[in-house]
């Protein structure tokens, strides 16, 4: 994993790319992601997907329930993995900065 890429980043992308990375983590692992965000950026995210799956992935992360710090870290980092090798393949528009040349 990027320690440079951010769950943040995840904003810089278009829905279609948004929709590719969550795809390649578990639907219980995106839902602990996104549980662990503060409102804000959980809405934000969740803004840029098609209403009925905004509404379906934040009914998944109300079913979850309270999800540890740790847990919520650890499913982050899986989708952190998947955006950034996503990236590496060309499979969606985002650069993972360790792959860049100063």
């Amino acid at each position: 994993m990027s320690s440079l890429v951010a769950f943040e980043d995840l904003n810089l992308l278009d829905a279609g790319d948004l929709r590719a990375v969550l795809s390649q983590v578990a639907d219980d692992q995106v839902a602990a992601a996104l549980a662990g965000l503060p409102a804000g950026l959980r809405a934000r995210l969740l803004s840029q997907l098609p209403a009925s799956a905004a509404v379906a992935l934040q009914a998944r992360v109300d079913a979850c329930g309270p999800v540890t710090v740790q847990a919520a870290l650890d499913a982050q980092r899986l989708v952190i993995d998947a955006l950034c090798r996503l990236g590496r393949y060309g499979l969606i528009a985002f650069d993972d900065p360790e792959d860049m040349v100063a």
